[in-house]
């Protein structure tokens, strides 16, 4: 089954997004290559199938997809989230090596217990969050749970009506809800710069819990105060422009998609970039039209053990 590897930022400086994923959330740069005319930087999450790839073009897009105007608006990817045992720890560790943790910080109720949330803005406008609560909740949720930070655990994708994508998701990858969540907290509004207090509700989906998924949130705000970034997150802008995923056959994948309604799927291209090795990918836009660089890795999770 498909499997979501991670999020895809696009940059105009490069070695500042790798030098944070790797100070701040301990992922280990794999692999370099060229792409569009710059550089293309592959980065892992030791232990687990997960990561981040980071792209410089030669010519950097002008625009980031969002800015703190449109934080809040919807049909674009938003921010990546990490689990933090320890949030203290993991904010003073992040603090500690010179980067930016928002002051505000949110404390919310969910079925399972209290959680804790706190936001690091980075370059080109993306948002990283870390998020702490139960441990025995997080069992379920993340892999890497003995340091500073997990890997990868989701990536929030702001609707307004999800329905097109569920589908989207379900057939053309596979993936199902594994999750579902809902909560109404002035912390959280306050903490993402909502002067209306946001009713939140969530249904993630992916190959399993216990690995990167993505999270299509709904803020419960009304489409006359939401704006909408539709089109608006591809690889023409800077920023969190898309996701990673990598699949076993990139022909069933294109096929999926272009039999979808509102879906489509571009022409393969070679890539040769570790940890995913000499092998094809394509992009396979949503129909929130959301990129997806899907890269065929026939059976090389097995092979390492993941």
């Amino acid at each position: 089954m498909p499997r979501l590897y991670g999020p895809l930022f696009s940059t105009s400086v490069l070695a500042e997004h790798v030098a944070r994923l790797a100070a701040v959330y301990g992922m280990v740069e794999t692999g370099r290559a060229p792409a569009l005319g710059g550089e293309v930087v592959a980065l892992r999450t030791p232990g687990v199938w997960a990561g981040a790839v980071v792209l410089r073009a030669s010519a950097p897009p002008a625009y980031a997809v969002r800015d703190e105007a449109t934080r809040l608006d919807r049909d674009a990817l938003r921010v990546v989230d990490f689990y933090a045992p320890d949030l203290d720890e993991a904010v003073a560790h992040a603090r500690g090596l010179g980067y930016e943790v928002e002051a505000s910080e949110a404390s919310y109720e969910l079925a399972e217990g209290a959680f804790r949330e706190a936001h690091l803005p980075g370059p080109d406008g993306t948002v990283t969050a870390l998020l702490s609560g139960p441990r025995d909740f997080f069992t379920g949720f993340a892999q890497v749970r003995d340091r500073v930070v997990s890997e990868v655990c989701s990536i929030s994708l702001p609707l307004g009506d999800a329905a097109p994508s569920l589908a989207f998701y379900a057939d053309v990858l596979g993936w199902g809800v594994v999750y579902e969540y809902a909560f109404d907290d002035a912390s959280f509004s306050e903490m993402v710069g909502s002067s209306e207090r946001l009713r939140v509700r969530s249904s993630t989906v992916g190959p399993a819990r216990d690995q990167p998924y993505l999270n299509l949130v709904d803020y419960g705000r009304p489409a006359s105060a939401s704006g909408s970034l539709l089109g608006r997150g591809g690889l023409d802008r800077r920023g969190l422009v898309g996701v990673v995923v990598t699949a076993p056959d990139l022909d069933d994948v294109r096929r999926g998609a272009e039999a979808h309604p509102g879906a489509s799927a571009g022409e393969p291209f070679e890539v040769d970039l570790a940890p995913f090795g000499a092998t094809r990918a394509a992009v396979v836009t949503s129909p929130h039209e959301i990129v997806h660089v899907v890269v065929e890795t026939p059976e090389m999770a097995t092979r390492m053990g993941f």
